[in-house]
């Protein structure tokens, strides 16, 4: 069933929306942590200088941003729509002309809301582990600094609040009926 357009989402709650979610994934990143300081103090040091790039890519992406993904797809493909923080301030994610929005679209969705948090870690990985010159993770970086302004940004000023994920993968946040 096709929804009626909405024209404007309060950007408060957009912000509350992205606010609970973001302690979803930071539960996450501690539950994450712990484990990791667990098993550093049992003498498993993990990751360290000789270790090549793609492992720590791999992990990057399949431990970190791997369940991170899964439980912003899942939520948004089900039947809700929403991931936790949506749900509890009453909004939904819909493809830009109000119809459901499809897997492929929000996996496109995810993948680009997710790639600033990426490049961070890539960046901070090559600069922590010396695995590429400096200026190549300062680059990255500096990708997400201008990622995320440009998402809030677009966000914020639009009149349908569609940040540059929802722009690219054809969405937008509404209010739920």
């Amino acid at each position: 069933m096709i929804h009626p357009l909405r024209t404007s989402v309060d950007s408060r709650a957009r912000t509350e929306a992205c606010l609970m979610d973001c302690l979803v994934v930071l539960t996450w990143l501690l539950a994450l942590s712990g484990v990791a300081l667990g098993l550093r103090s049992l003498g498993l040091s993990g990751l360290n200088a000789t270790q090549d790039e793609l492992t720590v890519d791999a992990i990057t992406l399949v431990v970190g941003l791997g369940p991170v993904a899964a439980y912003l797809i899942l939520c948004e493909t089900g039947q809700l729509q929403a991931s936790w923080g949506k749900r509890r301030v009453g909004l939904r994610v819909v493809r830009a002309d109000g119809s459901r929005a499809g897997l492929p679209r929000l996996v496109l969705r995810t993948v680009v809301k997710l790639l600033p948090w990426y490049l961070a870690h890539w960046g901070l990985s090559r600069l922590w582990l010396n695995f590429v010159p400096a200026q190549w993770a300062t680059t990255c970086l500096a990708a997400v600094y201008l990622l995320v302004p440009i998402t809030i940004g677009l966000a914020l000023v639009h009149p349908q609040r569609r940040a540059l994920h929802d722009w690219l993968a054809g969405t937008k946040v509404i209010t739920a009926d």
